[in-house]
């Protein structure tokens, strides 16, 4: 067998990359570029140079961790951890606006501000009240 068959066979079963271990990866490089630049700024005060050693530490666990959890095998565990980071940095992603369809010599489109989602309505001018069928929220629209 050559070493692309070997590795291969070595990897299968294997939980591989995902989204928590992007993130772990790129939380590692950050640290180990603030531990540098404390370690450089380090020279003039050595209390700077014990916390450039804490985030080299801390990036190695990271580095460890992140290792282990790719080569592992307990796959529903690892799914378990990734779900659980995607749930909490979906806290942090900005909310996308509907993409709209273009209004049609027919009917004109509105997005609901409260579920997102989009209305078909008649084109008829003025100000209207509109009820969403999704989750019964009454707003106003206008109509030109």
């Amino acid at each position: 067998m050559n070493f692309r068959e070997k590795l291969a066979r070595f990897l299968y079963g294997r939980y591989g990359a995902d989204s928590l271990y992007n993130a772990l990866f790129v939380f590692e490089l950050i640290l180990l570029f603030v531990g540098t630049v404390l370690n450089i700024l380090g020279n003039a005060a050595p209390v700077l140079a014990l916390i450039s050693i804490f985030f080299y530490v801390t990036a190695l666990g990271l580095l460890i961790w992140a290792i282990y959890r790719f080569f592992s095998r307990n796959i529903p565990k690892r799914r378990q951890e990734n779900e659980a980071w995607l749930r909490f940095a979906s806290k942090f992603k900005r909310q996308k606006k509907p993409t709209l369809p273009l209004d049609t010599p027919t009917h004109v489109f509105r997005a609901c501000p409260k579920c997102r989602s989009v209305l078909r309505l008649p084109r008829e001018k003025g100000k209207h009240q509109v009820k969403c069928p999704r989750c019964g929220e009454r707003f106003g629209v206008k109509v030109k």
